[in-house]
């Protein structure tokens, strides 16, 4: 009986290890994909605040408009929706 039990007790930290060896390499695929979508964020904001920089705008009224437009890009990306 007692060798029965240290068996299961030895196959659930097998399966508890397999399990969390699974979850880490999801979270790494989920990193990896959020890593894409933030250099695409960071590259569209400095784009796009310099330029507005550049045509007059204030500072503040820069970093909510490109804010609010590259995150909408962000979101349209990550849906796959076309904007106009």
């Amino acid at each position: 009986m007692a060798k029965k039990m240290i068996a299961l007790f030895l196959m659930c930290i097998v399966v508890v290890a397999a399990l969390q060896f699974a979850s880490a390499n999801k979270e790494d695929e989920v990193a990896k994909y959020e890593a894409k979508f933030d250099a695409k964020y960071k590259s569209c904001f400095k784009t796009c605040e310099k330029e507005c920089l550049e045509n007059g705008s204030g500072q503040s009224y820069c970093e909510v408009k490109c804010d609010e437009d590259c995150n909408e890009k962000e979101v349209a990306d990550k849906l796959h929706i076309e904007l106009h």
